[in-house]
């Protein structure tokens, strides 16, 4: 079943425009909260219905989701008519940005076209087992900071840089930290260590980190940003596409993303993050691959 949260969903012109719709397209919506679409011009499925979608509706021309979802439910897939758009808020680092899912011959592929979060689904759609994520709060106060000034962020170029990061690294989650000196408003992408630490980078550059090894998650943080800074010229996050694999290990088979990769000509191939389900314990995980930098000193805090 979806359960409704307090959390904001892009339901706003921008998100109406992302989805395409055209004249005389069939429009299947899985939905959740507010229905964004006239009843009279779609079908709509919800609560346990929404993994199955419309069996005997389709096929759809648009297939839109308004739940925060791990992957892609293979039911939707087969519903989809020829040139038809699954649009669903898809986990990624934390958040939940609209991909737009097509199908191929070697299976689904998407593209991010929306930067958002959506109230998250549960059950089938949203497997707790697919899911390690940390308390959305951690305990401080912070162990080291850097100033800012390494990277200067605007809240769109803060997004990219977030969405790069989950894409080479399945430790990027959404966190805060419960110091007097932490301000949630300034961005919460954090990379989460549970053996080690977390570390944030905010939009003013400054990086804060908290735990025992948490210089060298600061650290990693740092030239992972400085590799999307200065190696890749700072690439949008529509810029990205990727794969899918099926998941069948949990209850509902999911298709979840797979392989990552730059769309641009001069493309930078990534090694494809692992399945979620398969992420953790952090012991047996290999270990992050960055480029090789000059490493700062981070002095600790008062």
């Amino acid at each position: 079943m979806i359960k409704q949260q307090n959390t904001a969903c892009p339901a706003t012109d921008e998100f109406l425009a992302a989805v395409d719709i055209g004249a005389g397209q069939r429009v299947l919506q899985v939905a959740v909260g507010d229905r964004l679409f006239d009843p009279d011009d779609v079908t709509t499925v919800t609560g346990d219905a929404a993994y199955l979608g419309d069996p005997l509706g389709g096929p759809y021309d648009r297939i839109v989701v308004t739940a925060g979802v791990a992957g892609i439910s293979p039911h939707w897939l087969d519903q989809l008519a020829p040139g038809g758009v699954i649009y669903a808020p898809v986990a990624h680092g934390g958040m939940h940005p609209v991909l737009a899912v097509t199908k191929r011959a070697a299976g689904p592929h998407a593209r991010p076209v929306l930067w958002g979060d959506f109230p998250p689904a549960t059950g089938p759609l949203r497997p707790d087992a697919l899911f390690h994520d940390p308390d959305r709060v951690l305990r401080g106060p912070a162990t080291y900071r850097l100033p800012g000034g390494h990277l200067a962020l605007s809240e769109d170029n803060y997004q990219d840089l977030w969405f790069f990061l989950a894409a080479r690294d399945a430790r990027i989650t959404r966190a805060e930290l419960d110091d007097p000196d932490f301000d949630p408003d300034r961005g919460r992408l954090a990379k989460h260590e549970p053996a080690h630490g977390t570390a944030w980078i905010q939009t003013d550059g400054s990086i804060t980190a908290v735990g025992e090894g948490s210089t060298t998650v600061l650290n990693l943080l740092l030239a992972q940003a400085t590799q999307w800074d200065k190696t890749l010229d700072r690439p949008r996050f529509t810029q990205w596409q990727c794969g899918f694999q099926l998941d069948d290990l949990v209850s509902h088979p999911l298709w979840l993303p797979h392989r990552w990769q730059l769309s641009t000509p001069a493309t930078t191939r990534f090694s494809p993050v692992e399945p979620r389900a398969r992420r953790w314990p952090s012991e047996t995980r290999p270990a992050a691959t960055s480029p090789r930098r000059p490493r700062p000193v981070a002095a600790p805090s008062r």
